[in-house]
Formats: structure tokens, C-alpha cells, sequence
């Protein structure tokens, strides 16, 4: 085996596990509160948790933006990384301030505790310290550290709220314990990946190059959230509690292919970044039909295992479903990325179309009962993953003959025709 492919292989492996450990601790958290909590309370935590997930989206922000200038810096590497913890550290006080604010209507709006929401927008803000710090390590393809740096991050949230659920058994206790698990494991993660690492200036274009992704993680995450939020407005308390659980397996089959587009990314950053794409559809899409086809088969099982039996009736059959659907939009993810790697700003339109169709269609046509709701998000989320497949390759068709070449730090980019650049 290659070098490339061995430093391949040991990236997917360490990260992978370090994801699994990771985001199954979280899963952890959703299954022992969907047994702790009833019915409703758990429907509760689901939108928060939804929106929590769409907010969130600026921690995920600040890792790519860290680790695509990191990966594309030369001799200002340092001062680079020292620039991206404090806009992480500034992103993540504002995040805390204005969570204050925004929890109050979004409590009403969704029948859920003010104080469980502020609690929730709280622990995001020590989240974004945590991504920027994974932010580099992922930039230096420093695997180990990253995966490190993510089982800090994602055990001591998920561990906490655990804790804190079974301590107290509301949705307020599940948040007090994000909050403390959080800021834990933006600390320990800090101190494994870049400890002392600091600038006393941010970078330049840094501000807007973050806002744009910022926008289109957003965007993507919204498309990927709003069906639970959907749920909680218009079905009863009951089926939206029903909807949170198969949203869980949804989310599974979302996240599940992340050590992949860890990994890759930084090489997505690069003049021929063709094959890295082509290489992280095809496994991103291959897990994708592994997990719906076992959905498929053993639906009844998996609910069992993520809600319990009160779920299975009702849930069992419409599995694969949700498996789909977070299939679908991991897909659209990889696309999405390969896009912002090469600083393509028009991708993110057609996942706006996508969200507006979405709503258009639940809100006004089909919200009656969980089926109707999924089977919508799953018809939008394949047509848009065509989409993107066919945005791809004409944006490869149209670089042919190109070359783009990134300026280290500036988060600018520039077009040579090949034949010049040689």
C-alpha cells in the first residue's frame, strides 16, 4: 500500500473511531432520555435539540474555516491558528449573549423551559472553542490529536447530560448537564490539539470568509433540522415524540460517514481535488445504502434499540425511511464541502431552494401523520442530492483546463488556465 493510502486508511481509522465514540456517546444520551422522559418532554428535548443542531452550525463553521486556512498556510501557520482561537472565542461569547435573548421566543414558540433553551445556547458558545481548536488539528491532518480533541468534546457533553438526566430526569436537568459537559470539553480539547496557542489580532477576511460559511452550514443544517421542528408544530405532542426518535436514526445515518469528510477535507483544499471528491461520494454513498438496507430489514430492532417498545408499532416499519433520509443529506454534505473548499459561493443556493420547497410542501400540504412528514423530507432530500451530483460534474467540466490556486491565509482564490501556470 501507497503512503498516501496508509495515511488514508490510519486517518479513517482513527478518526472513524474516535467519531463513533463520540457521536454514539450522544446517541446514548438521546435513548436513556427517551426512556427518562415522557412522551412529551422527550418531543420537548427534540426540538431543542434541533435547533441546538441548526445553531450549532457555527462551531461546525469555524472547524472548516480553521482547518482549510491551517491546511493552506505556509510560514504564518502559527500566527494563522493563533487568529482562528480567538475568533473562535469571540464567535463563542456572542453566541452566549444573544442565546440569551433569542431563547425567549423560541421557548414560547416551541413549549419548551426558557431556561432549558438558554442553557442549551450557553453550551454552544464553549462548543465553538472546542471546533476551532479541532479546527486546527484537522488542518495540520493531525488525526490523532483530532480524534482526541473530538471524544473530549463529544463524550463530556453527552456524558454530563447523562449524568444530569438520570440525576434529574426533565429536560431542564438534560441541559444543565451539555452545559457543563461542554465547556469541559472545549478545555480539555484546547489543551491536547494547541494549548497557549493565541493571537492578539484577527485574521484579514477572516470575518467574511466565516460568514459564508457560516450561511451555507446554516442553510444545510436548517434543511436537515426542520423536519423535527415541523413535527413539534403540527402533529400531537405524542407523534412528535414519535418523530424525535426516528429523527435519531436519521441522524445516525447523517453523521455516521463524518469521519470521511474529516479526513478528506484538507485535500479537498487542493489544485486537483477531483479524485478526493469522487472518493468521498462513493463511501459516503456506499454506508448510506448499508445503513438503509438494514434499516430496512430490521427496522423493528433498530427503534427498539433508539426508543424502546412504546415506539415500534408505530415507527418500525417507516425505519429505513429516516435512514434515507439522513443517507440522502449526508451526500449532500460532501457535496456541499466540496464546494466550499474551492470557494464556489453559488452552491449554496440550491440548498435554499430545497428548504423553501420543503416547508412550502409540509406546511402547506402534507403534516397530518409521520409518514406524510418524512416521506416529504425524503422525496426533497434525493432530489437535491441529484442536484448537487449534476452541479458537481458541470463545475468539474467547467474547470477543465483550470487551475485554482489558494493564497495561504487569505481566503481568496485565483484562476490560472494551466497552460500559463506552466
Amino acid at each position: 500500500m501507497s503512503e498516501p493510502r496508509k495515511t488514508l486508511a490510519k486517518g479513517l481509522i482513527f478518526v472513524g473511531a474516535a467519531t463513533l465514540i463520540g457521536n454514539g456517546a450522544a446517541y446514548g444520551l438521546s435513548i436513556i432520555a427517551a426512556r427518562k422522559l415522557s412522551q412529551a418532554e422527550f418531543g420537548a428535548l427534540g426540538a431543542l435539540l434541533g435547533i441546538l443542531i441548526i445553531v450549532s452550525t457555527l462551531s461546525i463553521a469555524m472547524q472548516v474555516v480553521t482547518a482549510r486556512r491551517v491546511s493552506t498556510a505556509k510560514e504564518n501557520r502559527g500566527e494563522v491558528e493563533g487568529q482562528a482561537i480567538r475568533l473562535s472565542i469571540t464567535i463563542g461569547a456572542s453566541i452566549m449573549a444573544l442565546g440569551l435573548l433569542a431563547a425567549w421566543p423560541l421557548s414560547i414558540a416551541f413549549t419548551i423551559p426558557y431556561a432549558a433553551v438558554a442553557m442549551g445556547f450557553a453550551s454552544l458558545g464553549f462548543v465553538v472553542l472546542g471546533t476551532g481548536s479541532m479546527g486546527i488539528a484537522q488542518g495540520r491532518e493531525e488525526h490523532l490529536r483530532f480524534s482526541f480533541g473530538f471524544i473530549a468534546n463529544g463524550f463530556g457533553r453527552a456524558g454530563f447530560g447523562i449524568l444530569f438526566v438520570l440525576i434529574f430526569p426533565t429536560i431542564i436537568g438534560v441541559s444543565a448537564g451539555l452545559l457543563v459537559g461542554c465547556a469541559i470539553g472545549a478545555i480539555v480539547s484546547y489543551l491536547i490539539i494547541c494549548p497557549g496557542t493565541w493571537s492578539r489580532s484577527l485574521a484579514r477576511g477572516g470575518a467574511a470568509e466565516f460568514g459564508h460559511v457560516a450561511h451555507a452550514l446554516i442553510v444545510l443544517f436548517t434543511l436537515t433540522n426542520i423536519d423535527v421542528l415541523l413535527a413539534r408544530l403540527f402533529l400531537t405532542e405524542d407523534q412528535s415524540g414519535e418523530y424525535s426518535v426516528g429523527v435519531l436514526l436519521a441522524k445516525i445515518a447523517f453523521f455516521l460517514p463524518n469521519a470521511i469528510i474529516i479526513v478528506l477535507f484538507p485535500k479537498m483544499t487542493s489544485a486537483d481535488s477531483r479524485r478526493t471528491v469522487l472518493v468521498a461520494t462513493g463511501l459516503t454513498a456506499t454506508l448510506g445504502i448499508v445503513i438503509t438496507t438494514f434499516s430496512l430489514f430490521f427496522g423493528t430492532l433498530v427503534i427498539q434499540i433508539l426508543g424502546g417498545a412504546d415506539y415500534v408499532a408505530e415507527l418500525g416499519p417507516e425505519a429505513w425511511l429516516f435512514a434515507l433520509e439522513g443517507s440522502a443529506f449526508a451526500l449532500v454534505q460532501v457535496l456541499l464541502y466540496a464546494r466550499l473548499a474551492a470557494q464556489d459561493r453559488r452552491a449554496v443556493a440550491s440548498v435554499w431552494i430545497a428548504l423553501g420547497i420543503l416547508v412550502a410542501l409540509v406546511v402547506g400540504w402534507r403534516h397530518g401523520s409521520v409518514a406524510e412528514i418524512v416521506t416529504t423530507v425524503v422525496a426533497v432530500s434525493l432530489v437535491l442530492t441529484a442536484a448537487g451530483l449534476l452541479m458537481d460534474v458541470r463545475n468539474s467540466v467547467r474547470s477543465n483546463g483550470e487551475r485554482r490556486d489558494l493564497v495561504p491565509g487569505s481566503g481568496n482564490e485565483t484562476v490560472v488556465p494551466i497552460e500559463a501556470a506552466e
